[in-house]
């Protein structure tokens, strides 16, 4: 494990993001029967983890550790597996995917 893997913060920051994934792939299973106050965590969730994981990517890119920056080679190539373009880079992607999310709060804001 390299020194980046080994840093108290990093592995605690990799604990959050896992916890957090956990409970969005929980109620992502069952977001339609989900209440708009659960729906609203779940958004709230969504957003932290993705918020964490983009902190995350770019503490990656900022290390000279090889498997952070593996990390780093990895999220790209999940993107494009993922059918995202090849050329979107993962900051951009996550980007998007925070926008989205915002969307998706507003129209259960409004819906209320």
């Amino acid at each position: 494990m390299g020194d980046f893997f080994k840093s108290e913060l990093v592995r605690g920051d990799i604990q959050e993001m896992a916890t957090l994934q956990e409970f969005c792939f929980r109620s992502a299973q069952n977001l339609s029967l989900l209440s708009n106050e659960a729906k609203a965590e779940y958004f709230a969730a969504l957003r932290l983890l993705l918020e964490k994981q983009k902190i995350f990517h770019a503490r990656c890119k900022l290390s000279n550790d090889p498997e952070a920056k593996s990390v780093v080679e990895n999220m790209h190539n999940c993107i494009v597996m993922l059918g995202g373009n090849p050329n979107l880079s993962v900051d951009d992607m996550f980007d998007d995917l925070l926008t989205k999310i915002k969307s998706f709060q507003e129209q259960l804001d409004n819906a209320s």
